[in-house]
């Protein structure tokens, strides 16, 4: 055998052979879980129909076949196994030779019905001592309650239940339809309680999980964005909902910039290695032009980037940004530059800041473009939590060591955005502030630094033209005030200084 030199032989960094845990395959869920099932534990799985509560069970049931274990699956439903399969063959998780060979299907449902709970849970017992399964799936249980004739007997069945896995060691998914805020014995008396649910917003659907207890276990609090596709189910875990790492202390005087001499200037030199950047403007004004020019620097120098937007395709991009100077397509052809295009679909944010973040993490990235955070809102079925996402993405790419810029929308006329609607700006180093002035009956463009918290900077407000031989700055305008609100207290004039043509 030939052993790879990369993995440790440090026991400590090796999994145990038994250490309690139970994983269940499924991306994310894990992690929201805070690790795993406990080893014996009895869970119970609700959600309306439809939730995926069979797809999820199924796919962790294969997971644990692969990971070695006997799986057993009971149905109280009169539903049979062979369509049950059917409908699970379509994804990808399915395997022919796990069913055959190490996960069992047994119907519960004759016995329930002939000889109530006692009866099924004779049949639990006789089917776990002769195959011994260390994971088994009650798929129907609602059937169960209907049986009981007292809250007490069904107690008593979840209470017995829960004696006799535990003692197994087999961990234990039961699968019941939603039951809302009417209270359930079992909800008491099981390890974990787990809801898959839809939630709306206007047209759109979408799929949450909920862990509301969890024993032994420091899981992830509230709801979470879930997905249904040909490889199950893939969880989001709301990307505030975990605790930041503690990053490196910031090295202020190492600086990246936009190999833009006059706006590089205004910087104090460009913006500090691994800070993030938010230029504020209206549409058109030259956000992304500005941003692109970071990219190219970035490029220039060798540096890994990445471009992460959601209005302009790949290629609309790349010519947009030759026709005033900025080169990229070579970078994108010897993958320099990646460029990554979400147009509006409906993807949650969550989803998006993985894929962001991995992205980052894949090419190793020193320099990320984010065109249009507004984009991450119009994706949010949950707006209220935006800020607080925000926040937390802007945490995960510092620890990712990636120097990132922000473009972030605001009114092209009348007075500048309240502060409700900027968000990013709010929790970034640095702001730099694009508008529109109009001076002598024409549209000019103006650019201002507003915040840099590491460093000193230039406090004026320049002119910048954009032209075919590309991005230019100039001292810009003279005597009037009020330029920012975009309401002067005087006529603006031109500084005589400034030899730009309009543009």
């Amino acid at each position: 055998m030939i052993q790879d030199d990369n993995l440790s032989s440090d026991p400590s960094r090796q999994p145990a052979a038994n250490d309690g845990n139970v994983t269940t395959g499924v991306t994310g869920l894990d992690d929201i879980l805070g690790g795993g099932f406990v080893e014996g534990g009895l869970y119970l799985i609700e959600g309306m129909a439809g939730a995926g509560k069979t797809i999820l069970s199924s796919q962790i049931g294969f997971h644990r076949v692969n990971q070695g274990d006997m799986v057993l699956y009971i149905t109280l439903i009169a539903e049979s196994h062979t369509k049950l399969l059917s409908h699970l063959r379509a994804l990808s998780f399915y395997n022919d030779d796990a069913i055959s060979d190490r996960m069992l299907f047994v119907s519960g449902y004759h016995e329930l019905m002939r000889d109530g709970l006692s009866g099924f849970l004779a049949l639990i017992a006789a089917t776990i001592k002769t195959s011994r399964p260390r994971f088994m799936v009650i798929d129907g249980f609602r059937s169960a309650r209907e049986f009981s004739s007292t809250e007490l007997e069904l107690s008593q069945f979840i209470h017995e239940l829960s004696a006799f896995v535990s003692a197994a060691r087999c961990t234990t998914l039961i699968l019941a339809p939603l039951s809302g805020n009417e209270p359930h014995p079992e909800h008491t008396l099981v390890d974990g309680l787990i809801e898959l649910n839809r939630y709306n917003t206007g047209m759109r659907r979408a799929r949450e999980i909920e862990v509301h207890k969890l024993r032994a276990r420091d899981h992830l609090l509230g709801k979470h964005f879930f997905k249904i596709t040909e490889d199950g189910l893939v969880t989001f875990p709301r990307i505030e909902s975990s605790a930041a790492r503690e990053q490196d202390m910031p090295d202020f005087s190492s600086r990246l910039s936009f190999g833009f001499a006059d706006f590089d200037q205004m910087l104090g030199g460009g913006v500090v290695r691994g800070s993030t950047t938010t230029l504020v403007g209206p549409s058109g004004v030259g956000k992304t032009l500005l941003s692109l020019k970071f990219l190219q620097a970035g490029a220039e120098r060798g540096e890994r980037c990445v471009y992460f937007g959601f209005y302009e395709s790949p290629e609309r991009l790349i010519a947009k940004a030759q026709s005033v100077g900025i080169d990229l397509a070579s970078a994108v052809q010897d993958g320099r530059l990646t460029v990554h295009w979400h147009p509006a679909v409906e993807l949650a944010i969550d989803e998006l800041a993985v894929e962001l973040v991995n992205a980052v993490r894949r090419s190793k990235a020193s320099r990320l473009v984010v065109d249009g955070v507004d984009g991450f809102l119009q994706s949010a079925n949950r707006t209220e939590r935006f800020g607080l996402f925000l926040n937390a993405l802007s945490h995960r790419l510092r620890e990712a060591g990636v120097t990132t810029i922000l473009t972030e929308e605001m009114p092209l006329f009348g007075d500048a955005a309240p502060p409700a609607t900027l968000r990013a700006s709010a929790m970034t180093e640095n702001i730099v502030f694009m508008r529109y002035v109009e001076a002598n009956s024409s549209l000019y463009r103006m650019v201002s630094i507003v915040k840099q918290r590491e460093g000193a900077h230039d406090s004026s407000i320049r002119r910048l033209t954009i032209d075919a031989r590309g991005l230019h700055i100039s001292e810009g305008f003279i005597g009037p005030t009020g330029l920012l609100s975009g309401h002067p207290s005087i006529a603006p004039a031109l500084s005589v200084s400034d030899p730009g043509a309009r543009q």
